[in-house]
């Protein structure tokens, strides 16, 4: 047996008593990662997307003013609608058919902003971003997000738990944040533009006859026209006729302005004597662009039909599911 000094077996039980504590955490590192592996959803964790890359992205943030956030892939352009908190807009709402900006930015109200806004732009807004406080938007604060956002840096913020500390909740996943980092990352800051539409105000109406100041949702729906154009939905050019298979008046050419706002041709809105409980699309053709955008858009299914009308490619039939989201 070979004997060894006294040092010389100090550095062998060193080494042996590393040994195994390397071992004891390798063994609890992964046990551990076995454990997360089991509760770990790579594909809750991302999130599905919602959105395409091609068409414009939108969503609501909860700004001061309130801001609405549209990028525009071609031309490359990335713009902030702002409205005052004090702004009256249209609801959809029979009982309080116009309601105060203010009045929906409370916590938890962040899908009712995003509805509201939708009605008043006459446009689908499926996101949104609210903030833990006050975040003023100006032209300075729009610059330094494009190039917080453009920063090279980003997917490990996004990966690791979010871009803006700042940010109370949003329904943007992971999936589609990755998504608007690799398409803003080709923009440069020119692209950047705020515009207020303060400007835009007028007299309303209000159902006890009292006069209050908003913006008229024409206006607001030409306004947004201008940054939503899908180019995928008008090379298709495909013809879409909207019916209203609701008992709600209105319906039917909300709906219309959605598709046009993206680029779709409307051809005719009409009004069915039946009442539908869901939303679906009609056409020839299942696999056009225009008709998953449209179905995705809408939330509905595409039924496959030899004809979708008179004069039309494809048609949309509103059903009570639509009106249950922007009516009451």
């Amino acid at each position: 047996m070979t004997a060894y000094p006294a040092w010389k077996k100090r550095q062998v039980q060193a080494k042996w008593r590393n040994l195994l504590a390397l071992f004891v955490t390798l063994t609890l590192v992964l046990a551990l990662f076995n454990g997360l592996a089991k509760s770990f959803s790579l594909n809750k964790y991302f999130g599905h997307s919602k959105w395409d890359s091609k068409s414009s992205f939108v969503a609501a943030l909860s700004t001061t003013p309130i801001s609405l956030l549209v990028v525009q892939k071609e031309p490359k352009k990335i713009v902030f609608l702002t409205l005052s908190e004090e702004t009256y807009l249209t609801t959809g709402d029979s009982e309080e058919p116009i309601v105060r900006l203010s009045s929906v930015i409370g916590i938890g109200e962040e899908e009712q902003l995003s509805k509201i806004l939708t009605v008043a732009y006459r446009t689908y807004i499926g996101s949104y971003v609210t903030f833990k406080r006050e975040q003023k938007i100006d032209m300075e604060t729009a610059q330094k997000w494009f190039k917080q956002y453009a920063s090279i840096l980003t997917p490990f913020a996004i990966l690791t738990g979010g871009i803006n500390g700042e940010v109370m909740d949003t329904n943007i996943t992971r999936t589609d944040q990755f998504k608007l980092w690799w398409q803003v990352k080709g923009f440069s800051i020119k692209s950047v533009d705020l515009v207020d539409l303060s400007q835009y105000k007028e007299e309303l109406l209000v159902y006890n006859n009292q006069k209050v100041l908003g913006v008229d949702d024409v206006v607001l729906h030409e306004v947004i026209k201008k940054y939503l154009g899908n180019l995928e939905v008008e090379k298709e050019n495909l013809k879409v006729k909207v019916t209203n298979s609701t008992s709600v008046s209105g319906a039917g050419q909300l709906a219309a302005d959605f598709v046009t706002s993206v680029g779709g041709s409307v051809v005719e809105v009409n009004t069915s004597s039946s009442s539908l409980s869901n939303t679906f699309i009609q056409t020839e053709d299942k696999n056009s662009y225009s008709a998953k955008y449209l179905a995705k858009m809408f939330d509905c299914g595409i039924n496959g039909a030899p004809e979708s009308g008179e004069g039309a490619d494809i048609t949309l039939v509103i059903g009570q599911d639509f009106t249950a989201r922007y009516f009451k």
